[in-house]
């Protein structure tokens, strides 16, 4: 903890005392200003149109797996009435057939519903990729075209920096420009 907050006060002390001039968008290698900026990952979700859709895409699916899931959950609890009502005329073996066979149902219910949430967390998995490629290719166009020195993420990295620093619309606009990437399938 002592060197993370080293680290963090080392790196604050760096920033402050360094000469920052994103404005002008020039480096002097002789005073050793730097260009930096910052991102606002949540406004750029917002922003990025792309990862909107994606978004989209993935909660109509998610929409669609929590339809299924809830239709076989009324199947078990159909079977789990005609049960209860056949149990009392049932022998006691023809009972814990019904039972046992209620019971795979219900695994088969559970087992399901894990694969669904594992296919919806790979789904996210894959937007994100895809959204974080998408950001880097934007990220490095833009430090070369503005001469970047630094960019960070504003929500975990600054506690503060001057609005005239943030990149978050430059690089949505950038972002909304690139070409779609090729589905993978």
């Amino acid at each position: 903890m002592k060197k993370l907050n080293w680290i963090l006060i080392s790196s604050l002390f760096f920033l402050t005392s360094a000469c920052i001039d994103v404005e002008s968008g020039a480096k002097s290698e002789k005073t050793g200003e730097l260009n930096i900026g910052y991102v606002r990952l949540d406004s750029l979700t917002k922003l990025y149109s792309y990862h909107g859709e994606l978004v989209g895409e993935i909660e109509a699916k998610a929409k669609k797996m929590e339809a299924e899931l809830i239709r076989s959950q009324q199947n078990i609890q159909a079977e789990y009435e005609v049960l209860q009502k056949a149990a009392p005329s049932l022998s006691k073996i023809e009972l814990e057939r019904a039972q046992m066979d209620f019971q795979r149902i219900q695994q088969q219910y559970q087992a399901l519903e894990q694969q669904r949430t594992g296919e919806l967390q790979q789904e996210e998995f894959e937007m994100n990729t895809i959204v974080k490629q998408e950001v880097d290719k934007a990220i490095e166009a833009m430090k070369a075209e503005m001469d970047l020195d630094l960019v960070f993420i504003y929500e975990s990295n600054l506690l503060y920096a001057k609005d005239n620093l943030d990149l978050t619309s430059a690089l949505a606009e950038y972002l909304n420009r690139l070409d779609r990437p090729e589905p993978k399938k």
